[in-house]
């Protein structure tokens, strides 16, 4: 009698040893799916917060791009509109994003943050556009027209060399003349000598998300 009660306590001892192995394994695997939805939770917002800084950064270049439309022609863009975030040349020595700071060859930074580029050691500090509120994030730019220096690139005398797309006197084009065959519709003459435009833009979403945008323009 007393060997069968033996028999009894030692197969509950090994039934609790296992139950207590399964709540283990059971526990360890709730923590690992509640850790894996938090991740993927992260990842699609960190996604969303992405897309809208990229949605809000081009709104940022369209109110760039219609600034210069309305001064397209005049002697504005001839030389920096710094409190516009302007400058009448390419800027090659440029770094928009930062990437250089903290290097052996820091390359000139732009003022997003308006505290005067303050730690980052760049021989050249620009100020880019005053701040463009969308859907709560905040936006600024800076224009440069690629121009190897300002002043005006159709002036007679020692004019400015502007990267310009390529000019055509004349185009031609077919069309269908009643169905009977082709033949050539009326010329069309166009000059076309205005610059390019580099428009970048930074967005800041309220959760410190950072995008840039870069767009290439011409009028």
């Amino acid at each position: 009698m007393k060997q069968g009660l033996n028999s009894l306590r030692r197969q509950a001892g090994v039934a609790l040893v296992f139950a207590m192995i399964a709540l283990v394994i059971l526990t360890m695997g709730a923590v690992a799916l509640i850790r894996s939805v938090d991740t993927n939770v992260l990842a699609l917002g960190n996604l969303a917060f992405k897309q809208s800084a990229l949605v809000s950064g081009a709104r940022g270049a369209d109110t760039a791009m219609d600034w210069l439309a309305a001064n397209m022609g005049t002697a504005t863009l001839n030389n920096d509109q710094v409190a516009q975030g302007y400058y009448a040349t390419s800027l090659d020595t440029l770094d928009p994003t930062g990437r250089t700071v903290g290097t052996a060859a820091v390359l000139a930074q732009v003022d997003w943050d308006g505290n005067g580029c303050q730690g980052t050691g760049t021989p050249s500090c620009l100020a880019p556009s005053a701040e463009i509120k969308v859907n709560g994030d905040t936006v600024r730019y800076i224009i440069a027209r690629l121009c190897n220096a300002s002043g005006d690139p159709n002036a007679t005398v020692n004019p400015p060399l502007c990267a310009v797309p390529p000019v055509a006197a004349k185009t031609e084009s077919a069309g269908m003349n009643g169905g009977l065959g082709l033949e050539p519709n009326p010329n069309t003459a166009y000059d076309s000598y205005n610059p390019y435009y580099r428009v970048v833009t930074r967005t800041v979403n309220p959760k410190g998300t950072v995008s840039f945008t870069e767009t290439l323009a011409h009028f």
